[in-house]
């Protein structure tokens, strides 16, 4: 589906807005604001950092307290992230914007999912996020600007907005559906998110009708292959967060069992969304110059297979040997062998741009037509790293990227 800059308003029943509203120093884009013209259901992902902002906090509540459904809007400020003002200060802010986008779209307070990122410990300037809702509730509207306002508002240190759209015809009902994305994050990005108990953000729309149980458990799953699948430099955030919602705007038949054929086909399109949008937010990473794409097979466990490939993008030794283009594949092996899966060396097999430099316990012969091979490998703007453990069936495909010098630069003297 070709659609130039169109996403989170590509299906129907959304608008949304971006504004500069003064929170960011530089006077770029720092509030967004997406309502729905009926009421929706929603899931949401969070963080699993044990400390986390107060619209954190505030959005998992609402989505409890209201079981997934009828919420109608969603805002977001860039710039501060409201974290360490958990108590009452910081969850009175994160309220108080979340009233203001109620009454923009004309619902309560607690139907309103929000979203915080930026520098933490600051105390968000209320008049101004205030004066920035009612701003964006005035410029709502669907449409290319629209959903480019409103993906470059939710921005930090990135250096392009990211967005994602898919359609999907469901088999069982023959109705055509469409889900659309936007997403941040560009530092501080190794998400680890669970359902609802420099952050990456992504806001989710699709005009399907589905029960809330069932998105909420297609949200967990795509999170989990995708936002959960990289990494930059390997710290989780206070803030991460992703929200989908449902509109109902096609007409499908309600999709209320996770494992009929329309949802199927749902999770598939959602997946597409999610694991474009991750992919973007690694190729934006901070300082980046080279991504790492890491390939893990025969796993004892998914757990396992994602513990490898988290291992491997994590270590800063992996990634300033991919940023140089050294061709040192211990520093792979000693990742793999460091992550807590289970490994026996014996049996383990690791390939370099698709050449073999461990096999059975056996190293590569770094000869100098290995080596020629294998640093022209790790010179590309693609690194492909497989791992083979060979003790079951499990796999997880992961992303990341390349330590460089501007990444230093860059979290040296961070300002939004």
């Amino acid at each position: 589906m070709n659609h130039a800059h169109r996403s989170i308003t590509l299906p129907g029943g959304f608008r949304a807005a971006g504004v500069a509203c003064g929170i960011k120093e530089s006077g770029k884009p720092d509030l967004m604001l997406l309502v729905s013209d009926v009421p929706c259901t929603a899931a949401g992902t969070f963080t699993r950092n044990a400390i986390v902002g107060a619209a954190v906090v505030v959005g998992r509540r609402n989505l409890v307290d209201r079981g997934g459904k009828g919420f109608r809007a969603a805002v977001c400020n860039s710039g501060n992230a409201n974290v360490m003002r958990i108590g009452p200060d910081g969850l009175a802010d994160a309220e108080a914007m979340c009233r203001a986008a109620a009454e923009a779209a004309g619902c309560e307070a607690s139907a309103v999912l929000p979203a915080s990122t930026g520098i933490i410990g600051r105390k968000l300037p209320m008049e101004k996020v205030l004066a920035g809702v009612a701003d964006a509730a005035g410029r709502l509207e669907a449409g290319a600007a629209a959903d480019r306002a409103a993906a470059d508002a939710i921005l930090t240190t990135d250096l392009t907005p990211k967005t994602a759209v898919r359609g999907v015809t469901l088999p069982a009902s023959g109705t055509r559906v469409t889900l659309g994305g936007i997403a941040k994050g560009s530092g501080m990005i190794a998400p680890a998110m669970s359902p609802p108990t420099a952050t990456m953000l992504a806001f989710l729309t699709t005009d399907a009708a589905v029960d809330p149980g069932v998105l909420q458990a297609l949200l967990t799953r795509a999170t989990a292959t995708s936002f959960n699948r990289i990494s930059v430099d390997s710290d989780t955030s206070t803030s991460d967060t992703a929200y989908l919602l449902a509109s109902g705007a096609a007409g499908n038949p309600v999709i209320d069992d996770a494992g009929s054929e329309d949802a199927l086909a749902l999770a598939e399109a959602l997946g597409e969304v999610c694991g474009e949008l991750a992919e973007a937010i690694v190729r934006d990473g901070e300082g980046m110059t080279k991504l790492l794409r890491v390939a893990v097979r025969g796993a004892a466990s998914e757990e396992d297979a994602d513990r490898v490939g988290r291992a491997i993008c994590d270590s800063p030794l992996v990634k300033c040997a991919v940023h140089g283009g050294d061709p040192n594949w211990g520093r792979f092996v000693m990742a793999i062998g460091k992550s807590g899966a289970a490994v026996d060396g014996t049996r383990l097999r690791v390939t370099l741009g698709g050449h073999a430099v461990f096999t059975d316990g056996v190293p590569i012969d770094m000869n100098d037509d290995a080596e020629e091979k294998l640093t022209a490998a790790l010179r590309g703007d693609e690194v492909r790293v497989g791992v083979d453990l060979r003790a079951g069936d499990a796999s997880a495909d992961w992303l990341g990227c390349d330590l460089s010098r501007a990444y230093i630069a860059i979290n040296a003297d961070y300002r939004t």
